[in-house]
């Protein structure tokens, strides 16, 4: 931050003050009480700390970085604190030791130093060669600065600096308010005598009333001319001190000797407006002198209307301009028409927030306005305060569309440093158009720096809606960048869109639209802007604990977020990154299934057997009839492309829900003629669905399967035989084994929304069996309850839906192994299906479940 940021932001007074100061005090606060001994020491204290803080900052960090604006705004606050009114603070080093005073002579006293950290700063003074210093009132914090990187700078030289250097040094960096190795007065508490001393010398003869109003009939000529005189004599008595009074006196007579009268009545009115201060020298004094004046001159002839407040920057910044006949730097300017503005009256300052000049009000002031009523509102719940400052700053904001390009730079900029302000009052109703007039004047704009302040503004408004959930706002912000007009740079507001939609806070709106709440409609509108960020979101949040309950409100998001949410879930079906995959399964199957089966003609061939699993799990727990048809269609037409563990789910589900145009693909596959799908266990999968949909067709291959002998041994396997035994008793409807009979629904439950009937008829076993299973990892179990196509086991490991792993069940003396798949997790154990297993273990099984039913 340069020094020329750093003055537009001085130490504020409190809003109360600034708005009750009256013309007489020329906007001055009235001096604080001082402070006890004890209270000034450790204020002394703290600042040397802050301003030991500083230097660091200074040494570490560029000149924008957060960590040294804060560390300089900090020392700022610990001087005004420790100065205490209009009191110097007076510090000399000696010894390794800082001492401390509060006056300009008289002998001080060191200051306490527990942790060593003043005997530290006092050998950085020593280095720099500096052996007494001394802080005044005005002390700017652009001058702290400027001093910090001095000390700096003299530290970092190879040949330490003459301790007479010092002065020259605060010259060049234009430095009035600090006092390097300058000896005290030699009594103490002396009074500075400038003002005394020009009275006496120079306002013998001059007749009051005569003074005023040749003051007030002096030309803008005359009054220039003279003040040009008043600058290069503040130039040429820099260095004549208070100290030296006789010094003092001869210096004036001799600079004013020739001086005419209306140098000498500027002279007598700028002794009545300015005070002189402590420690400071004559040229400095009659510098100040010389502001006042200019601040004077402006005041009155902006209470004669003859000043409009556009024109008040213009008119100081030509006075100040006299000053050696050269620009003074914006940061002295700044502060000039602050103390301007600061002086007039409160009435007037918000007669001008209620104009088209609003704009001419600096930020400090205008700041100090608006945290005074917003204060005031959050502390004595005063709604007609919040109220003034919304329409105060609504007031402000429609400078933008002036034509003067200073005025909507003003504003353009004040709006940004305000943020703080902002995101306390802001959005509101009376402010409802504000982020559309921003953008409305950046589409607008043809300055390209007030166009960046004016782009700065839009995103810092957008971030804002975006973390309180206004979509309204954030999408009246980008609906008015959309609709921007062919002539405008689309290439700059693209940009601008693209960086609002990237922010951090944008997936805050994911997290709003999954809420129990009814959905906003803005919400999938805006989603919709940027389809992977939401997408990218919704899958970190599916990894969650809690992400399998957060499905039914994301799948009502990506329903009403409709195109391009859908499509791109349909693109990453297609993608090598498993997990995107994955959510895409999940979500379409929860938002869209249709669009899932129809997708899977062109994916499921790609997948690998986890992804084949998920897909199918998650497809047959569709219960509109419509979409089961479709899902049994979609998986005949694919059993060719399944995995070995995926397809017995497949077959299962085509033979619940029936359809016949299955039944000679299934009359193949369970007779062998398959070749990719001969497997025992799938042939026992397809002769169950034959069972299922009582396809008569199949009567004649059940009973060549059961009755088929080569010799004196079966043909086929006891497991095949056992099912198409089943079967065929389902097809002739005779009494047979149970397992195949259709079981009720499955309730519902949060981790498994879709009801869907069971395959099998599941038998709670009285005494539960043991299990080893065998996976990542082994774990025992016990079986609580057994079915022909899985368990319900009670273990202490650590499950993951989707998982596959081996188990062995221990039944009496026989053991019944399977590979499984976990579908479904507890605090108590899982629930698992079998997606293979030998036909001797499945006859285990059968015969295990027949004798547990009888």
């Amino acid at each position: 931050m340069t020094a020329k940021n750093l003055a537009q932001f001085p130490r504020r007074q409190p809003a109360e003050a600034s708005l009750q100061s009256t013309p007489g005090r020329s906007g001055h606060e009235p001096l604080a009480a001082a402070p006890a001994p004890a209270d000034s020491d450790a204020l002394a204290v703290q600042f040397l700390r802050s301003f030991h803080v500083l230097l660091r900052s200074v040494r570490l960090y560029h000149q924008h970085h957060p960590r040294l604006i804060e560390s300089l705004k900090s020392t700022g606050h610990a001087l005004d604190e420790a100065l205490s009114g209009s009191a110097v603070l007076s510090f000399t080093v000696e010894n390794d030791r800082l001492m401390v005073t509060k006056q300009l002579s008289g002998s001080g006293h060191p200051m306490a130093d527990e942790r060593g950290e003043l005997r530290t700063l006092a050998g950085i003074f020593g280095r720099a060669r500096i052996r007494s210093l001394t802080f005044v009132p005005h002390t700017r914090l652009d001058e702290l600065l400027q001093f910090a990187r001095a000390i700096d700078t003299a530290c970092r030289a190879r040949q330490a600096p003459s301790r007479e250097d010092w002065g020259s040094r605060l010259r060049e960096r234009r430095i009035s308010g600090i006092r390097v190795n300058q000896a005290p007065a030699e009594r103490a508490g002396e009074p500075m005598n400038f003002s005394g001393l020009l009275e006496a010398l120079l306002g013998n003869g001059v007749d009051s009333l005569a003074s005023v109003d040749l003051l007030a009939k002096a030309a803008p000529d005359e009054f220039r001319a003279a003040l040009r005189v008043l600058w290069r004599a503040a130039g040429r008595l820099d260095e004549v001190r208070a100290e030296a009074p006789q010094e003092a006196a001869r210096a004036i007579r001799s600079e004013f000797a020739g001086a005419d009268e209306l140098l000498r009545s500027l002279l007598m009115r700028g002794v009545a407006l300015e005070p002189p201060r402590e420690s400071e020298s004559l040229g400095i004094y009659l510098t100040r002198l010389a502001d006042a004046l200019s601040v004077d001159y402006a005041r009155s002839e902006f209470f004669a209307r003859r000043l409009r407040p556009a024109e008040v920057r213009m008119m100081l910044s030509q006075l100040r301009a006299e000053r050696d006949g050269r620009q003074e730097n914006d940061a002295g300017l700044d502060a000039l028409v602050e103390r301007f503005w600061r002086a007039l009256p409160a009435r007037e300052r918000t007669r001008l927030l209620a104009s088209e000049d609003a704009w001419c009000l600096p930020i400090p002031l205008l700041r100090d306005y608006l945290e005074g009523l917003v204060a005031a509102a959050e502390s004595r719940r005063a709604e007609a305060s919040r109220r003034e400052a919304r329409r105060a700053l609504a007031d402000y904001g429609r400078c933008l569309e002036s034509e003067e390009e200073k005025a909507r730079r003003a504003v353009a900029s004040g709006l940004v440093e305000m943020k703080d302000v902002l995101e306390r009052i802001w959005p509101c109703a009376q402010l409802a158009d504000l982020g559309r007039r921003v953008v409305v004047a950046l589409r607008r704009e043809v300055s390209p720096g007030i166009a960046n302040l004016l782009e700065q503004l839009t995103q810092t408004l957008a971030r804002l809606a975006l973390a309180r959930g206004e979509c309204a706002e954030v999408e009246a912000i980008l609906t008015e960048i959309d609709q921007a007009p062919a002539e405008a740079d689309e290439e700059r507001l693209a940009a601008l869109t693209r960086r609002i939609v990237d922010c951090e806070e944008w997936l805050l709106l994911v997290d709003l639209a999954l809420a129990n709440r009814a959905l906003d409609s803005g919400l999938p509108r805006l989603l919709r802007r940027d389809p992977e960020r939401m997408l990218d979101r919704l899958r970190l949040l599916l990894t969650s604990s809690a992400g399998s309950n957060a499905l039914p409100a994301m799948a009502r998001l990506v329903r009403a977020a409709g195109e391009p949410v859908l499509g791109a879930l349909e693109t990453h079906l297609l993608e090598p990154r498993r997990q995107r995959v994955a959510t895409a399964i999940k979500l379409l199957s929860a938002a869209a299934p249709e669009r899932l089966i129809a997708a899977l003609a062109r994916a499921f061939s790609s997948w690998d057997w986890s992804l084949q699993d998920l897909a199918v799990t998650e497809l047959a727990r569709q219960s509109a009839p419509g979409l089961r048809a479709q899902v049994a269609q979609a998986f005949l037409a694919l059993l060719r492309d399944a995995h070995l563990l995926v397809a017995p789910g497949m077959i299962d589900q085509i033979g619940l829900v029936g359809d016949t145009a299955a039944v000679p693909r299934l009359i193949e596959i369970a007779g062998g003629e398959v070749e990719r799908l001969g497997d025992v266990f799938l042939r026992i999968k397809a002769i169950e669905a034959l069972g299922r949909m009582k396809a008569s067709s199949a009567a004649e291959l059940l009973r060549n399967l059961v009755r088929n002998r080569s010799g004196l041994t079966y043909v086929e396997p006891a497991g095949l035989r056992s099912a198409a035994e089943d079967a065929l008793a389902l097809i002739e409807d005779r009494s047979g084994s149970p397992n195949l009979r259709l079981g009720t629904k499955a309730p519902a439950t949060p981790n498994n929304p879709f009801a869907q009937p069971r395959r099998y008829l599941r038998v709670l076993l009285p005494d539960p069996l043991p299990a080893k299973m065998e996976g990542p990892q082994t774990h025992s179990a016990r079986v609580r309850s057994i079915a022909m196509g899985g368990a319900s086991l009670e273990s202490s490991g650590p499950f993951a839906v989707g998982e596959s792993l081996r188990i062995k069940i221990h039944a009496g003396f026989e053991k019944i192994r399977a590979t499984a798949v976990v579908r479904s997790v507890s605090a108590k154990g899982c629930g698992i299906e079998f997606v293979h297993m030998s036909q001797e273990d499945r006859e285990k099984l059968r015969r295990r479940i027949n004798k547990l039913l009888d």
